[in-house]
């Protein structure tokens, strides 16, 4: 059976065009202090103070935070001033993930638990929100999606927070490299 030329042209741009959606990012080791490291891409540049107050809001200045070129990806490294006892996880857990639902006005868990790594036991959550503006400027509702990844250990009865947020509509292109990165983790104690 002959397929028509255009056919053919048009299953050498699908994949091709999916070759590209699906391309591995490239990312690196990094020191983010003296006892944190975890890969980063390598195309993520550190966020500027002023971003930060743009972007965050937070009395804490974060251990470390990481952009991508189009300022739309970030990951950020931070510890909270709260105590945590070490057998305290499923609390923590808990706690952590009813505050994301009240964050939002939509969250679908795709992953919630814990789980060790690099030696460490860590929270894990990965969801999807949705927030919802219902009195948009323009009327109407305006809503923003998002993908992230976070993860919580506890260090010195703190809590340590790894946390990746990226336009929903990049999830299908930073997923993977999201949970490598997450499992890159290693804290020095």
């Amino acid at each position: 059976m002959k397929l028509p030329k255009q056919l053919w042209i048009m299953i050498l741009l699908l994949l091709t065009f999916s070759h590209f959606a699906t391309a591995q990012i490239s990312v690196t080791r990094q020191k983010v202090t003296k006892d944190i490291s975890m890969e980063v891409p390598e195309s993520f540049i550190p966020m500027s103070q002023s971003e930060l107050i743009g972007k965050y809001v937070s009395s804490r200045t974060p251990i470390a935070m990481y952009t991508s070129e189009d300022r739309n990806i970030d990951l950020g490294i931070n510890e909270t001033s709260s105590t945590w006892a070490g057998d305290d996880l499923p609390i923590l857990q808990a706690f952590y993930k009813a505050n994301i639902a009240n964050l939002f006005t939509e969250v679908e868990f795709l992953q919630e638990e814990i789980r060790e790594i690099g030696g460490r036991p860590f929270i894990v959550f990965e969801f999807i929100s949705k927030i919802t503006d219902e009195e948009s400027t323009f009327g109407g509702n305006s809503s923003i999606s998002k993908y992230t990844y976070i993860q919580y250990t506890l260090r010195n009865n703190k809590v340590l927070l790894f946390n990746f947020t990226c336009p929903l509509r990049a999830r299908p292109q930073w997923q993977e490299t999201a949970q490598r990165m997450m499992e890159s983790v290693r804290i020095k104690s």
